[in-house]
């Protein structure tokens, strides 16, 4: 394969649409549609507006950003604007689902996130969006159709290295036990 061939390949597989994602949800296909509708709409479409269509009144959130933190209650207008700040520092942001998972009443997908950050995460870079592609899980619990509670984690420390942020990765020791 000469150079040329080998280049061309290359650059034809980075533009190849994603394959589509593994699903194993057999008997909980109302809870993967809702999954899919939430992707769809509130990841890609970046459609803020339509948050309280998926998330229950209250509901539980252990995510660190504003739609929660540890363990908080949580409700849709949280969501709404954490979506719309979302939008705001990565209007490219793109997810895609590699592998979704149902299990009760749960969704575990296993997605790509890919985008470019801006906003206060690059305050003191140059001016300008850094791309980024990295690997997170979310997960879902569902009841009467809506998220009822939800976790996520996107591989931070790759998305900040990628916009050209520092990572210290120093381990500092746990304080003793009284």
């Amino acid at each position: 394969m000469t150079m040329l061939t080998a280049g061309l390949a290359l650059l034809m597989a980075a533009a190849a649409p994603p394959a589509a994602p593994e699903i194993h949800c057999k008997g909980h296909e109302d809870n993967l549609a809702t999954y899919q509708a939430i992707s769809k709409i509130l990841f890609n479409d970046r459609d803020a507006s339509r948050a309280g269509e998926f998330y229950a009144d209250e509901f539980i959130s252990h995510n660190s950003d504003l739609g929660g933190s540890e363990k908080m209650v949580s409700n849709p207008a949280n969501m709404t604007r954490m979506w719309n700040k979302s939008l705001e520092e990565d209007p490219n942001r793109e997810l895609i689902d590699n592998l979704i998972i149902c299990k009760d009443d749960f969704v575990i997908a296993q997605v790509t996130l890919q985008g470019d950050r801006a906003g206060e995460t690059l305050k003191g870079k140059p001016e300008g969006r850094q791309r980024f592609r990295a690997s997170a899980i979310d997960m879902y619990r569902f009841k009467d159709g809506k998220v009822i509670e939800r976790w996520g984690n996107a591989d931070l420390v790759a998305i900040i290295r990628q916009i050209g942020l520092p990572v210290d990765m120093t381990i500092k020791p746990l304080p003793p036990e009284d």
